[in-house]
Formats: C-alpha cells, sequence, structure tokens
C-alpha cells in the first residue's frame, strides 16, 4: 500500500540524493470554512427532508434541490481524486475556528498543549520555540512552501488612510518575524496572515517578507504560485501547504465569469459556490501539472477543511450534522478529508474509523520514512488505511474552548446585520454587534469515543451524550441512560486537559472552569 516506507524511519537526519528521490512530495490543500455538505464528497450521510430543516440566512435562501445539486457540481476534479484516492468520512479537525485548526494541522498537536484554545490566541501568534512539522520535512531534505492564508503569526498592522466598509481592505496586515512562515519550516511563502482578504486586489499580500500588489483574483493567484513552485521544485522532493482562503468572506465581489456556471435561483448561492468551483479549477491545474512533470506517482495531495460552514452560506452546509463553524457539534468539527497518492494507494477506498486532521502530516512524514510519533498528537494512518481497526478507547479524540454560536442559526439578526453594513445600507452604518463571540461565549468540553460524542458545559454542570453514527444531528441526549459512559468520558477529558496550558488571550477565570473540580 505504501512501498515508499523501507527500512527504519529517520527523524532529522539529512537525506543522500538517492534517499530524496524516493520520498514523495506532499501538497496539503486547506478550503476555509467548507462545510462537510458542500462538497461532493458523502452525499448519503443526509437526506434532502433532512435540509429542508436546516436554517441559513435569507442572503443564502434557495431551494434545497437547487443548492444540494450546485454543491454536487461545483467541485468535480476535487471529488475525482476523493473517490480515486483515501476518503476518510469520519474525519475531525481539532479546532472549531480557523486559526487552531491549521495550528493542530501543522504541528500535528492540540494547539492547548501551547495555550491556544481559540482565534484569539492564535492570533497573538503561536509561540516561536514551538515546532511546526513544515521544520520536520524541511530538516529532512524536503523544499518547502506556504502558499495563501497563513493566520498563525502575530499580527503587524499598517493602518490605510482611506477606510471602507470592508475592514479586510483597511490595513495592510502582515505577521512579526519569528512567527512568520519563514521561521517556521518554509523556504518560501506568498500569502496573507489575516483571517480573511479580499479576493480582488488583495490588500495584504506578500512575498516572503516582502509586501507585492495583488494581480486579480486571489485564488487563481495561489494557485499560479502553486503552479510555478512544482514547476521550479520539481528535481528535489517538496512539501506545499496551499491555504486557500475559498469561500471564508467577504464574498460581496463576483468570483470570475469562468468559474460563474450555476443557476439556483439566487446569485448569491451561485457566486458561493463559483469561489468553490475556483478553488476546483486549480486542483484540476495542480493534478495537470504534476502528471506533465511525471510527478504524479511520487506525489501525496491532503486535502481538509479548516472546520465547518458558517450560517450564511449555502445549503447543504454541513449535511446532516448539527451546528457549525464555532461549535464542537459536528457540523463544526465533523469535515470533508481524503487523500490522493496515486504511485502509493492503488484504487479508491473509504476510511469510517474516526481519525484526526492531526494524523494527515505524521502519515505523510512516515511515507517518506520519517517518524515524528513519539513527539505528535496524530497518528501515522498506514495501518488504518490497510484496515487495522484503531482501539476506541486508546484513540480518544478532544476539545477543549469556547462554544461559540457566532457563526450559527442563534445569530441570524447579525448576519443580517452584516450583509447590509459591507454592501452599503444607508440604514445599517455601523458595523453590527454579536453577542456569540469567542471572548464572550461560556466554555465547553468535547470527547469522542468510537460512536459516541459527549458534551461537557462547566456553566451550568451539564452533559450531552450522542451516538453519532445512528444519530448524526445529535438530537437524543443520552448522558442520564448511560451514567457510566458519560463519567467516564468526562473522566479521560479531566485527565487530558490537566496536561494542557493555560489560554495565552482567553480569560484565565473562563478557562478554569473546564478544569476538575477537585
Amino acid at each position: 500500500m505504501w512501498p515508499l516506507v523501507l527500512g527504519a524511519c529517520a527523524t532529522g537526519t539529512s537525506k543522500t540524493a538517492d534517499e530524496k528521490l524516493q520520498q514523495p512530495n506532499v501538497i496539503l490543500v486547506v478550503t476555509d470554512d467548507q462545510g462537510y455538505g458542500q462538497l461532493n464528497f458523502d452525499s448519503d450521510s443526509y437526506t434532502h427532508d433532512q435540509l429542508k430543516n436546516t436554517k441559513v440566512t435569507n442572503r443564502y435562501t434557495t431551494a434545497v434541490e437547487a443548492a444540494y445539486e450546485a454543491a454536487q457540481s461545483a467541485m468535480p476534479q476535487t471529488s475525482k481524486l476523493a473517490n480515486e484516492g483515501i476518503k476518510f468520512t469520519n474525519a475531525f479537525v481539532a479546532s472549531t475556528t480557523c486559526a487552531p485548526s491549521r495550528a493542530a494541522l501543522l504541528t500535528g498537536k492540540y494547539t492547548q498543549r501551547f495555550g491556544i484554545y481559540n482565534n484569539y490566541d492564535a492570533e497573538a501568534g503561536v509561540r516561536p520555540n514551538e515546532k511546526f512539522l513544515s521544520e520536520t520535512f524541511q530538516e529532512n531534505g524536503y523544499k518547502t512552501a506556504m502558499i495563501g492564508k497563513w493566520h498563525l503569526g502575530e499580527l503587524t498592522i499598517d493602518s490605510l488612510v482611506e477606510k471602507t466598509r470592508d475592514y479586510h481592505r483597511d490595513a495592510i496586515y502582515g505577521c512579526v518575524k519569528n512567527q512568520h512562515p519563514l521561521s517556521k519550516g518554509f523556504d518560501y511563502y506568498y500569502g496573507f496572515n489575516y483571517h480573511g482578504s479580499n479576493y480582488y486586489n488583495a490588500t495584504s499580500l506578500f512575498r516572503n517578507y516582502k509586501h507585492v500588489k495583488s494581480q486579480g483574483y486571489i485564488t487563481d493567484e495561489f494557485t499560479d504560485e502553486a503552479l510555478k513552485y512544482i514547476e521550479e521544485n520539481q528535481n528535489d522532493p517538496f512539501f506545499m501547504f496551499l491555504s486557500y482562503n475559498a469561500p471564508h468572506i467577504p464574498l460581496e465581489e463576483q468570483a470570475p465569469r469562468k468559474y460563474q456556471r450555476f443557476d439556483t435561483g439566487n446569485p448569491e448561492v451561485d457566486n458561493y459556490y463559483a469561489t468553490l468551483a475556483a478553488v476546483d479549477d486549480g486542483m484540476g491545474q495542480i493534478v495537470s501539472k504534476l502528471k506533465e512533470l511525471n510527478l504524479d506517482e511520487n506525489t501525496m495531495i491532503l486535502f481538509v477543511s479548516d472546520n465547518g460552514a458558517v450560517v450564511d452560506s449555502p445549503l447543504p452546509l454541513n449535511g446532516a450534522f448539527k451546528g457549525n463553524k464555532g461549535l464542537m457539534f459536528q457540523g463544526g468539527i465533523h469535515v470533508p478529508m481524503f487523500v490522493w497518492a496515486p504511485g502509493l494507494i492503488k484504487s479508491g477506498k473509504v476510511i469510517t474509523e474516526n481519525v484526526s486532521a492531526m494524523d494527515l502530516l505524521p502519515t505523510a512524514l512516515a511515507a517518506g520514512g520519517i517518524d515524528v510519533s513519539n513527539s505528535v498528537d496524530g497518528i501515522d494512518l498506514q495501518k488504518v488505511i490497510k484496515g487495522e481497526k484503531l482501539n476506541e478507547q486508546k484513540r480518544q479524540l478532544f476539545w477543549a474552548g469556547c462554544q461559540a454560536y457566532h457563526w450559527s442559526d442563534k445569530n441570524l439578526d447579525f448576519w443580517a446585520g452584516y450583509e447590509q453594513y459591507v454592501k452599503g445600507s444607508k440604514e445599517v452604518t455601523v458595523f453590527p454587534s454579536s453577542q456569540y463571540r469567542e471572548y464572550l461565549s461560556d466554555p465547553a468540553g468535547t470527547v469522542l469515543e468510537g460512536d459516541y460524542m459527549m458534551h461537557y458545559y462547566p456553566v451550568g454542570d451539564r452533559y450531552e451524550l450522542f451516538n453519532i453514527k445512528q444519530d448524526p444531528g445529535e438530537q437524543n441526549n443520552l448522558a442520564e441512560e448511560k451514567p457510566e459512559l458519560t463519567s467516564r468520558l468526562k473522566t479521560a477529558f479531566d485527565q487530558w486537559i490537566i496536561e494542557m496550558e493555560k489560554p495565552v488571550e482567553w480569560k484565565t477565570e473562563t478557562w478554569a472552569k473546564l478544569l476538575p473540580k477537585s
């Protein structure tokens, strides 16, 4: 299954020329806020009747069938890669929001180990001494590139004189040097460091340390940079982190006409899926380039969304799953994830074991003969791919942070106000406030073990337990019916959380409520 894994694993030694030829190229592709239902990935996981009861904002309201068809057809090349590779239908990201999720991806660790529980912690920057797995690739002979959204370093802000209603345009947002991609194991960087960017003539693009002028539509710019990097580094093994910001807001501008191929009856829905079509076009171009250069047989493409969809986006949102980005329900953390590696994986396969996005880079490193198992929380999935079952009690997954309803259907008024404000409404002239932002939200903890997901809410000392395989919408709380299992999972959470560090920015008194009372 993985013929490149031969002999003992290296941990940090330099590679000979022959060994370099044996190492697979690795391309990690991340989309931003793409829901489980917004890709033709696992359409059997939900029904149209379920979608009819799913709320979205007025901005993205359209017929269920029309939105479903758009989602099914938006990313055909990406869906083809998923079907040809290893598809993980029970894959979970390590955080409900962008930056912590990305930090966990690149370190292979629970970010709570270094004090990151939410976006505010992460935007203060991942501490400089925390090792990224990009550094491990680099130490083992890989060329390394970070293209796209970084969002993992403390911001530098150069305010612009001209102000707009789109705050993404109002400043040049850079990154302090010791948390910059070039300080975290990347040889090359082209991207931005904020949580979002305008899609045309992006304000905050940097090439390495130099601020540069954008040349058009940002998704296409990132794809072009990726193609150029592959061409220039075809003779060496390379690791590329290709971090698209689509379909994250702001989405007021129309994607290029060549991607506008949808007719759902709502132009906002059409444009949303056009932004994903642009990513898909990029995926197709990258695969074509790999084949042109005879690199496809020795390249792994890893694909994952960083968290679930926000309510201000179109159906099918997160499919049958309850909740949205910001929440520890499945809708916030259960995402599409796959590995495509035609020279390593001879046919498509579906894995239903619970896995984490933290597993992706440790698996890719292991395929190159590099063992990081003693330093990360993610695991090498090669045995799982070969059919070995995980020990459910041994492989529990944990979450801790805010249960933030900011991006959910509890906050529809905010999103209605946001749309009016950024579109220049004369009635809404002040950016709307939200009572559900992360720093205002109550803490929560979650444990996943096998079919069961337990949520703990220290405010009110409440528990929820769901069989998520039988009840993906998390409607039937089994906590009272299964008190022993609930108690055991809470004990596991207590043992895990006391090993974590206090937050960087999140209020200590709020975080402390998650700690065991004893």
